[in-house]
């Protein structure tokens, strides 16, 4: 009897259980909803999640609070969301906002040695790209396509894919720094082909330009003899803008490069065949303390910005009347002009301050400027100015168009 009613007993327990089982379902389904319709008012925290697993139509999380519970919701990226706002809750950490990880992640990045300038750029290519203001567990990989796209819009190819190169970077600091557990951004392609190069001046749009910019210097706008010296030695606006009373050597000849983005940017520079603006160099520097910048305004100490210098260079060349170019490109003139004179690409990568001199025939040297200085050594080869194995080698450099012409010209088919 006793074993019977043990036997009802147990029976009627699992009856109850069994009774119960689709309230409690029903009780979860009805939580893990709520979350699915507004995944930023889940307040749990949680010491464990597990998941997203695929459930039928559904995704489940699995979550341990203290006690093993599963969450259903209706597509994959809301459950990523609550599970990352979860475990950040966990951890203390669901306030945490955009701007917050971008100043520790250039903190990061400060510690590893980069410059300032560098700092600062990476800054400038964040915060407009990303809501500063936002959670970053806002961050979805919808929300993270739409941000891209809208960017895709606003700003050039070749800026929207440096924005999406850094944000990609800033997500995986962030988890690698446990903050979230997977990248938004992953999974972005950047859209677009970007240019390569920038417009250059003509060789008589440069002697003009040059010829405005040193009027201008006279006056003394140190603007355009800052200008002036880029366009001379190829500096970059950085490099150009950080020069030193110091830096000036062997009379005003020879300038000093510290360099701004790595090892090869460090190098001596000879200011040659310009003695107006090594006139003009001395000048400005007559009176200053040996550590005082060379390009600042009066009664300032501070570094000019590269954003001034481009609005002055706009404002010159449309006074000069030439095309409007930016500072960079006059990097690309000097590159240009510089191989057309008989210099060697790895000669002008080392004056650029590149490691190599595919950087610099890609992005720096126009093409016909290339063309040009080939066809200068074959006719100088072809004048009886070269022996023969030299002849041979210039030979070898054409470009089977122009070899073709070469052939053609001396009675010879191939």
């Amino acid at each position: 009897m006793n074993q019977k009613n043990g036997k009802l007993l147990a029976g009627g327990r699992l009856a109850r259980l069994l009774h119960r089982a689709p309230r409690k379902r029903s009780k979860l389904l009805r939580a893990a909803t709520a979350a699915c319709d507004d995944a930023e008012t889940v307040t749990r925290k949680s010491s464990k999640v597990l998941g997203p697993y695929k459930n039928g139509e559904k995704w489940r999380l699995i979550v341990f609070d203290p006690d093993r519970q599963a969450k259903l919701f209706d597509d994959y990226e809301t459950a990523v969301l609550v599970r990352d706002k979860l475990l950040a809750e966990a951890e203390g950490q669901s306030s945490r906002t955009i701007g917050d990880v971008v100043e520790e992640f250039l903190t990061h990045k400060r510690k590893r040695g980069c410059v300032e300038r560098s700092i600062l750029s990476v800054r400038h290519k964040l915060l407009p790209f990303l809501p500063a203001e936002a959670q970053l567990h806002s961050i979805t990989p919808t929300k993270a396509e739409d941000i891209y796209t809208a960017q895709t819009e606003k700003v050039a190819v070749a800026t929207h894919h440096a924005n999406l190169r850094f944000t990609k970077a800033l997500f995986k600091f962030c988890i690698k720094q446990k903050y979230i557990t997977e990248n938004p951004f992953a999974e972005v392609q950047a859209v677009g082909r970007p240019k390569r190069g920038k417009l250059q001046l003509r060789q008589d749009e440069a002697k003009k330009l040059s010829e405005y910019l040193i009027a201008k210097a006279f006056e003394g706008d140190y603007r355009a003899l800052a200008l002036m010296v880029q366009v001379l030695l190829g500096l970059r606006s950085g490099e150009v803008l950080g020069l030193r009373k110091r830096d000036l050597d062997c009379g005003g000849t020879v300038v000093v490069v510290e360099g701004t983005k790595n090892e090869n940017a460090r190098r001596s520079m000879k200011l040659e065949d310009a003695p107006i603006v090594t006139e003009l160099l001395t000048q400005r520097v007559a009176n200053l303390a040996p550590d005082a910048l060379i390009f600042t305004a009066e009664g300032h100490n501070g570094p000019v910005t590269t954003t001034n210098l481009h609005r002055a260079l706009a404002k010159f060349c449309k006074e000069a009347g030439v095309p409007q170019v930016c500072p960079h490109s006059l990097r690309g003139l000097h590159s240009s002009l510089a191989v057309q004179a008989g210099a060697t690409c790895s000669l002008v990568a080392q004056a650029l301050g590149h490691g190599s001199d595919e950087v610099t025939k890609r992005h720096y040297i126009a093409p016909s400027a290339l063309d040009s200085a080939r066809s200068a050594r074959v006719a100088s080869a072809l004048l009886g100015r070269a022996d023969l194995a030299s002849l041979i080698g210039t030979l070898r450099t054409l470009p089977p168009d122009q070899l073709e012409v070469v052939c053609s010209a001396v009675g010879y088919r191939r």
